[in-house]
């Protein structure tokens, strides 16, 4: 099953526990129903459009569009409510103190600035700083979504 709802690393994926893996899959299948449900309705909107004689009239493209439209508001809350789950389950499991502010209560967003801020400020060197953030065992669990963003950033900032 390819993931979509959610971007991880690798490394993410392997620190998911069972209940978390199986949240990400319930997720997913819950996407696909809704992506597989949109397509059907475009479908048999489309041929009863053609059967009237009106598809070309305009209608077709507004009821798609409509649709896309409630696609997307349902795929953002369940991709929401997974990463709220993730958010809370994900904690940080070693014993390592990080440099930097954690506190779960932030949004993943206001996550991301602090971790960003504090190794931009502390490592003026992007390999070093790369390096560092990649060592970081906190780093993965404490941005969940927002850490494959922030080490991809990272990683170009080096090249």
């Amino acid at each position: 099953m390819t993931i979509d709802i959610i971007t991880l690393t690798e490394e993410q994926y392997e620190k998911l526990s069972e209940e978390q893996i199986v949240a990400v899959q319930e997720a997913q299948l819950k996407k696909n129903r809704l992506s597989w449900s949109l397509e059907k309705k475009k479908l048999d909107e489309k041929h009863r459009l053609i059967g009237q004689g009106i598809f070309l009239s305009g209608i077709w493209e507004a009821y798609c569009a409509s649709l896309q439209s409630e696609y997307e508001q349902e795929v953002e809350s369940i991709r929401t409510g997974l990463a709220f789950y993730l958010q809370y389950t994900m904690r940080p499991t070693g014993s390592e103190t990080p440099p930097y502010t954690v506190d779960y209560s932030l949004s993943i967003p206001e996550r991301v600035q602090i971790v960003k801020e504090y190794y931009e400020s502390t490592y003026e060197d992007p390999v070093t700083l790369f390096l560092t953030f990649k060592r970081d065992e906190i780093a993965p669990s404490y941005l969940s979504t927002g850490y494959k963003p922030l080490y991809d950033y990272f990683w170009v900032e080096t090249e």
